[in-house]
């Protein structure tokens, strides 16, 4: 499993400006029924969510996109290795659940987390039906795994509300890049 982690990758009043950007009142999010928008509501088993697509297919689409490029870039990667950005907010349930696990695409490609606050809600990383990872949000750290590994979310229970940074990257980089960063995992 191709799987890094690391901490404080971001200069904490960076990490902090982001936060308060994402959870500013005038930032606009966008309902979906579920963590994977594959239908039009919520299965057991799954949790609604709120979203903000910045980049789609290599565009532009936001006018907040210039937030998820400086994250990329402060992790010394250009910009245009994103394929997809957005940004995730799940609500706190009443008892842990892990979502349905998936990939995000098809295609090969690396899927970068970065998490915005401090929560429970882990990201859970699987083998087959199994979970063999399972990293806690914390505000700046940075979580990175091939885009073939299933993985999902989980609600949070003991905090408000669980926020993340979801990237789709080019299969193109490196793991050798990811390895001066992060800490491997799997």
């Amino acid at each position: 499993m191709k799987a890094f982690v690391g901490d404080a990758i971001l200069l904490e009043a960076m990490a902090l400006e982001i936060e308060q950007v994402l959870h500013g009142f005038r930032f606009p999010w966008h309902y979906y029924p579920n963590t994977n928008a594959r239908d039009l509501q919520t299965n057991a088993g799954d949790a609604p969510q709120f979203v903000h697509g910045f980049i789609q297919n290599e565009k532009r689409f936001s006018q907040y996109a210039n937030v998820p490029e400086a994250i990329i870039e402060r992790m010394g990667l250009p910009k245009n290795e994103i394929i997809r950005a957005k940004a995730n907010i799940l609500g706190r349930d009443r008892e842990p659940l892990v979502h349905p696990a998936h990939t995000d695409d098809q295609a090969p490609h690396w899927v970068l987390i970065y998490y915005v606050n401090d929560s429970d809600g882990d990201t859970c990383l699987f083998e087959g039906e199994e979970v063999t990872k399972r990293i806690t949000p914390k505000r700046g750290r940075v979580l990175v795994f091939d885009g073939s590994i299933r993985h999902a979310s989980s609600s949070p229970v003991e905090t408000p509300f669980r926020c993340v940074f979801n990237f789709n990257l080019k299969p193109t980089l490196q793991e050798s890049h990811f390895e001066k960063l992060l800490q491997k995992v799997g």
